[in-house]
């Protein structure tokens, strides 16, 4: 399931600005994660999925801006708020550049920063996020408005047909499905046919495709899809 509130991580060396900006937008009704560097980030990343990030830019090793590119360069969807102490117009234009989806210089309103946290999540469509992401554990998902399976950072490409079945799996909410339906399903594939998908699928999908721990083989029923 789904946490029913957004989830946000900041991203800050500054700890003390760090825990106040985690109570202030818990208290506004978030769940907030909280990083003081880059690579505590990246680790959150993998088992979380999140619905905001809030970056500061002036950070040792990687900064905000830099991870901001690598996020966008990845493919992640999720709208990012830069916070600089720096107000020069180059050095937002930079962060825009970036893929930042916005840009607030220190020190700053907390009112301010709560109506473009609100503002972000609900382009970005936080409540369609909830309904077309499918997770798969705590670090994969996929998502069924961009077909894209997603294991942690990595974009798993799949197939048509892969992308058909894996669909046909989710709606049948956790029931075995018979090959036979499968095949009628699948506009009459043979049964050997689905068989080969199943292998391919795994190998995207599970962690170990020899020990799948969601999509599995049930004697005499067909398979199943457990999430």
């Amino acid at each position: 399931m789904q946490n029913e509130k957004p989830h946000i991580l900041i991203v800050d060396d500054d700890t003390r600005i760090l825990q106040l900006l985690k109570k202030f937008l818990e208290k506004s009704g978030y769940i907030v994660s909280a990083a003081t560097s880059v690579a505590e980030a990246e680790k959150y990343m993998e088992h979380c999925i999140f619905d905001l990030l809030i970056l500061d830019v002036m950070m040792p090793g990687v900064t905000g801006v830099e991870f901001a590119k690598t996020i966008k360069g990845n493919k992640i969807h999720v709208p990012v708020i830069l916070l600089t102490a720096l107000s020069d117009i180059e050095d937002k234009i930079k962060g825009l550049e970036a893929g930042a989806d916005d840009y607030i210089s220190k020190p700053f309103e907390p009112r301010e920063l709560l109506l473009r946290t609100k503002n972000l999540i609900e382009i970005y469509g936080y409540n369609n996020r909830k309904k077309n992401l499918v997770p798969f554990g705590g670090n994969s998902h996929y998502n069924k408005a961009t077909k894209e399976f997603t294991n942690g950072n990595e974009v798993m490409t799949l197939s048509s047909t892969e992308q058909k079945l894996l669909e046909i799996l989710i709606e049948c909410d956790g029931a075995p499905i018979s090959r036979t339906t499968l095949s009628k399903s699948m506009g009459g594939l043979s049964e050997r046919s689905i068989d080969v998908q199943i292998v391919r699928l795994r190998s995207k999908i599970e962690d170990d495709p020899k020990k799948p721990k969601f999509l599995r083989a049930i004697r005499n029923e067909g398979y199943v899809l457990y999430l």
